[in-house]
């Protein structure tokens, strides 16, 4: 994966931290225009977390609560939450802007840390740190290749009874949806720049990627893990299809 991808999603990461960051987390319309209130945002994240460790409970799922990673924290609002539960955690970004408001926000000093990462994998870290990775509403902002080497690098940093979540798109939704998307990767570069724009002023994204199911079923196994479970999950985007991956290696 080349500097120049990376550059290109770290930029608009920074740009979305000084127009409107909460909302470009959880672009919710009636937040839009800095509306979020910071105790909201970390309301959602509490109780998403809290629904995805009932979650692990009904998977009869024996989870060490020592160590945690939220990959693409964003503002902290995941990553306060499985703060509540784990010894440590970490929270990754992309965006300078991003961690300096999550740990502006920090409740959790004594064990919860940010980080800036930039390259295309995770060596930051060692084999196998980690009993439990989640993350929620990342991937659809990166290209596939990205995507499936953090997800190899997932299987890497997890502990032998760890637990890995994730959410990731697999699809869209409808032949007038596919056909719209792919009306607009054959536009022009011009339009396809001010499509983008507006995409963006409506629903906090400049892009959308997704990875077919079958096919990402296979990589995870190719690559040393197990899917303990996956459900449909429609948290990225309307018109798009997603799931909820549960896996360990």
């Amino acid at each position: 994966m080349g500097k120049n991808v990376i550059e290109d999603i770290r930029r608009n990461w920074e740009e979305f931290a000084r127009i409107d960051p909460l909302w470009s987390i959880l672009p919710l319309p009636e937040k839009k225009g800095n509306r979020w209130k910071i105790d909201e945002l970390y309301k959602t994240g509490t109780d998403e977390i809290n629904s995805a460790i009932e979650y692990l409970k009904s998977l009869n799922i024996n989870l060490e609560f020592n160590r945690a990673l939220d990959f693409g924290c964003g503002a902290g609002r995941l990553t306060q939450a499985l703060s509540r539960y784990f010894n440590l955690c970490a929270g990754v970004d992309i965006s300078f802007g991003m961690l300096r408001l999550a740990q502006e926000y920090n409740q959790f000093r004594d064990k919860c840390i940010y980080i800036l990462n930039c390259a295309p994998d995770l060596s930051i870290f060692r084999d196998n740190t980690f009993d439990f990775i989640y993350s929620s509403i990342v991937f659809q902002h990166l290209p596939p290749e990205l995507t499936l080497n953090y997800i190899r690098e997932f299987l890497r940093i997890i502990k032998e009874r760890g637990v890995i979540i994730f959410q990731i798109t697999t699809g869209i939704i409808g032949f007038s949806n596919k056909l719209r998307r792919y009306a607009s990767i054959l536009m022009p570069k011009p339009l396809r720049h001010l499509y983008k724009q507006l995409r963006y002023k409506t629903w906090g994204i400049k892009e959308m990627y997704w990875i077919r199911e079958e096919f990402l079923n296979n990589f995870i196994i190719s690559s040393g893990g197990k899917i303990i479970d996956c459900i449909d999950d429609f948290s990225s985007m309307p018109r798009y299809r997603g799931k909820r991956y549960c896996i360990t290696k």
